[in-house]
């Protein structure tokens, strides 16, 4: 724990330490290692031993968030893992989280946030706009979002808009604990609104102005605000009412939550579905969906057809 001074002093000797969120999850995937099966076929430590006779669907995956983590405008993609039930796509969405759980707890994968920020927002974002380009020309350092409403009101508020004063901290993912990483299953199809997604609203709090009433009011207790740097599952992804997903797109293409009434903020976050065939086709049917549909890369995950490692499943 320290300042923001002294936050970017680290990341200036550091740049690789500001990372987004596809970065992150990259790298935690390869730091447990990468090997070649006889047939040629990458195989990734993450998933040895848990899942078998996936290796070009794993690593098909793994090659979205390779190109995703050099900023391409794939990462402005929902990937969305399609097969049949009981093939192993949850499985591997859940490897990955517990991947990212453990590599943000090692030195390579230390993240840090403004200290309070229920979105555990990057430090960077508290510099402004203007000597963002020069800090990227001098010292390598990309600078991409804005601060939260939260984290805006409190450097006004508490230090003055003294930014170098604002406390910062280590921050370590936990799905338990509602940190770096959200889960949605799409159980009912007509929600009476998108709070579990975007956050809700105190009412008592909307009293001041604009800054003081953002500030104040936002919740930032939705899915997409607890899995902002990192990973949010969507189960079921097409069993979800359109609203929800309209939100979803808004959230893949501008990188934007949207708050109804009030405005919206920054959020850097890989987001991963998965749904049947049947979902899916009657999805891309509806000609409504095609804003949607551009917005999805999917990748199969099929049953293991392969004798040897069924058997490797059942020992």
């Amino acid at each position: 724990e320290g300042t923001f001074a002294d936050y970017l002093q680290m990341v200036v000797r550091r740049p690789t330490q500001s990372r987004l969120s596809h970065s992150l999850v990259y790298e935690a995937i390869i730091s447990q290692g990468v090997d070649t099966n006889p047939e040629g076929d990458s195989v990734y430590g993450l998933f040895q031993g848990e899942i078998f006779g996936l290796e070009r669907d794993l690593d098909r995956i793994v090659q979205y968030f390779a190109a995703a983590a050099q900023r391409l405008e794939v990462r402005k993609r929902i990937l969305l893992l399609l097969g049949p039930p009981a093939s192993g796509k949850s499985s591997v969405v859940d490897l990955i989280k517990r991947g990212l759980e453990a590599y943000t707890r090692t030195d390579e994968g230390a993240v840090y946030a403004i200290r309070g920020c229920p979105m555990q927002e990057e430090p960077l974002h508290l510099i402004p706009a203007r000597l963002r380009d020069t800090l990227q020309e001098q010292y390598g350092v990309y600078v991409e979002g804005d601060v939260c409403p939260r984290c805006r009101y409190m450097v006004r508020s508490e230090y003055g808009g003294k930014i170098s004063e604002v406390p910062v901290r280590r921050v370590v993912f936990s799905e338990q604990e509602a940190v770096g990483i959200g889960y949605y299953i799409a159980t009912n199809p007509n929600p009476s609104d998108s709070s579990l997604l975007v956050g809700s609203v105190d009412s008592s709090q909307l009293e001041g102005d604009r800054l003081e009433v953002a500030g104040k009011a936002f919740r930032l207790d939705g899915e997409f605000n607890v899995a902002n740097r990192g990973i949010v599952e969507f189960v079921e992804m097409f069993k979800a009412d359109r609203h929800l997903l309209t939100t979803l797109l808004s959230l893949a293409q501008e990188q934007i939550i949207k708050m109804e009434r009030f405005g919206s903020f920054y959020a850097d976050e890989v987001i991963v579905g998965h749904s049947n065939e049947g979902d899916f086709s009657g999805f891309v049917s509806d000609e409504q969906s095609e804003a949607l549909r551009d917005r999805i890369i999917a990748v199969q995950i099929p049953y293991n057809l392969k004798a040897r490692e069924e058997v490797k499943i059942y020992n």
